[in-house]
């Protein structure tokens, strides 16, 4: 008669190639979940708008597109949704700079992080009357190569066109989704 024996090592040798293999997928995991919160948020930033005396609110929305080495240089196109008794819709196409405050960032696989003050400026429409803005935004610049996620709180004055139409202040905060270098192939280090 013979006997059998199995060990834990056996069972466990099983397990480490398992264990090994979710550690490597928490940082994707964690960079998915992190994107896909940051696309919620941004579906729901709030702007105020003060026009004509009177304070509105209502729900805006910027889609960005970089270029540079950094992806710094910036087109948007943003829409706005006011409640200001009749519903107002208002479009917005700007050209921004962003600067990062920390140094020694350079284009990676892999978010970074870093303060950012964002100026621009561009023309403004809402299908009455049209004008120009200058803008400043502060926020948090997470970007990669390819992608842009920007938490911020962002001013502007826009000036109209007309004399007969109020100019418009506006102040807006939520995340920024956008493209970083869509168009660039940046060469990158393995290890970035």
């Amino acid at each position: 008669m013979s006997y059998c024996n199995i060990y834990s090592q056996t069972i466990s040798a099983i397990n480490q190639p398992v264990s090994l293999l979710n550690k490597e997928n928490t940082s994707n995991s964690f960079t998915a979940v992190s994107i896909g919160i940051g696309a919620f948020l941004y579906v729901i930033n709030p702007i105020i708008i003060y026009e004509n005396k009177s304070v509105y609110a209502g729900l805006t929305k910027e889609i960005s597109m970089g270029f540079g080495k950094f992806g710094e240089h910036r087109f948007a196109f943003e829409y706005s949704f006011i409640f200001s008794g009749n519903i107002s819709n208002q479009l917005r196409l700007s050209y921004k700079y962003d600067l990062l405050f920390k140094e020694n960032i350079k284009p990676s696989h892999m978010l970074q992080g870093s303060k950012a003050l964002s100026l621009g400026a561009g023309y403004f429409a809402n299908f009455s009357k049209t004008g120009v803005f200058p803008e400043l935004t502060f926020g948090y610049s997470l970007r990669n190569d390819k992608i842009l996620i920007f938490p911020h709180v962002k001013i502007r004055h826009t000036f109209m066109f007309k004399k007969q139409d109020t100019d418009i202040t506006d102040i807006s905060f939520g995340i920024i989704l956008g493209f970083a270098n869509p168009f660039n192939d940046v060469k990158i280090n393995r290890n970035d």
